[in-house]
């Protein structure tokens, strides 16, 4: 090559950086910012997020809330109950998890089964897991790490794994509504008792075995809240602010199509999206139709990809604000969608608002975000000695007093500041 030719292709090559740079700066203009070339240009110049054609695969078990745990043995008094365990707990996902998902895996038809004849298994060596909220059953399947679509669907509270004096394991499963299921597995009883034998009686005990007729019959009680639980500063994160949410829910950080209401939120419009970023840290979306985004876009509009697809969103928040991660409380389904409710932990403990609201909600329809509403908090542990709690006896007889009512653990951000854990109904 000689070197005129070298020389030209250089120029050539400088031309081309030139214009690109060029490219990149005209889109910054917020004059430009509605022109679709200029939307999508900045993808050029960073990471690309995930495509709403390419949903991840497995979801991380660290998305799902906390759990409670009971471990039965031979008899009633033979219990282990813990409370607020951690969906990514290392002992939960080694143990009990892959127990679940084999008898899901190869569970049988499913029959109803009465109150009496369940309560009967429970005295055998078992697994009864209560979770954080009510979820369809596919989607615990999917924190169990099944891949498989299931041939029932049921809106799960908790399921429990029993031996019944069988040569394999049942599959209990206890629905929203108060229904018990029960199906044959393929699991066998060595399996489930090995597991069983390493946990020690610790005094707990289900509500329908104390004097405590006014619980729920299958909340676990505990004889104490399982160890000192620390003090923590709730607070908003240093990291909220305009600019980094509008960059991290795709909108132009520079937009001028954005005004200040009386009360001092933020309102910025890009059709067809309205976001309003108020000074409280509360953050809402409104879309009227489908966005370009994929941030807002299932690959389909099947659970398990709303679940994925929520799951990119929720992350996008919380790594653009440095806000406490949110885990997924409760799913329902609508005509056209589902509506995801995530909540806040701290320490695996639930953190909960007085009006009951949650961390963020995010509504879909076909697949595609329409609304959500999201409270931006960091919460951090306290060094020091926490405020004491409640003896566990005097709180589960408290909360008899109202019918139907379960207990366990939890802190109230009631915007105080400093939390400490308390009992909660």
């Amino acid at each position: 090559m000689g070197k005129k030719d070298l020389r030209g292709h250089i120029q050539n090559l400088a031309i081309a950086v030139l214009s690109l740079s060029a490219l990149f700066l005209l889109t910054q203009l917020p004059l430009l910012h509605n022109i679709p070339l200029f939307h999508r240009v900045p993808s050029l110049f960073s990471p690309s997020p995930v495509s709403a054609g390419r949903e991840e695969g497995a979801l991380p078990a660290a998305m799902f809330s906390s759990v409670n745990l009971m471990v039965t043995g031979d008899g009633e008094y033979r219990r282990n109950g813990r409370l607020c365990v951690s969906a990514g707990d290392p002992e939960l996902l080694q143990y009990i998890i892959p127990l679940f998902q084999e008898a899901l895996g190869s569970a049988g038809s499913l029959e109803q089964s009465p109150d009496g004849g369940f309560r009967a298994a429970l005295n055998g060596p078992g697994l009864y897991l209560e979770l954080g909220g009510a979820l369809p059953l596919e989607a615990a399947a999917a924190w169990l790490g099944m891949e498989e679509p299931l041939n029932f669907n049921l809106r799960l509270r908790a399921m429990a794994l029993t031996t019944g004096g069988e040569e394999d394991v049942s599959l209990y499963l206890l629905e929203e509504g108060g229904g018990i299921f029960r199906c044959a597995t393929a699991l066998p009883v060595s399996a489930l008792g090995s597991i069983c034998e390493k946990y020690l009686p610790n005094g707990a005990n289900f509500a329908f075995e104390t004097a405590h007729s006014g619980l729920e019959p299958y909340a676990i009680l505990t004889a104490d809240s399982g160890g000192p639980l620390p003090d923590i500063q709730a607070e908003l994160p240093a990291g909220y602010s305009a600019y980094n949410l509008l960059t991290a829910l795709d909108f132009n950080a520079h937009t001028l199509s954005r005004y200040t209401e009386s009360s001092g939120a933020e309102v910025v419009e890009e059709t067809p999206r309205t976001l309003r970023i108020a000074p409280d840290g509360t953050v809402s979306l409104n879309s009227r139709w489908e966005t370009a985004s994929p941030l807002y876009q299932a690959s389909g509009q099947g659970l398990r990809e709303i679940l994925a697809a929520a799951w990119r969103l929720a992350s996008a928040l919380t790594a653009g604000t440095g806000a406490s991660p949110v885990y997924l409380h409760t799913v329902e389904e609508t005509e056209s969608g589902y509506t995801l409710r995530f909540r806040y932990q701290a320490e695996g403990v639930p953190v909960l608002f007085p009006d009951a609201g949650d961390a963020l909600s995010v509504v879909y329809q076909n697949g595609v975000v329409t609304s959500f509403t999201y409270r931006c908090r960091v919460y951090e542990a306290l060094e020091g000695e926490p405020a004491a709690m409640l003896p566990a006896s005097m709180a589960q007889a408290i909360a008899a007093a109202s019918p139907g009512s379960s207990l366990s653990i939890g802190y109230a951000d009631d915007g105080s500041g400093q939390l400490a854990a308390q009992w909660l109904r």
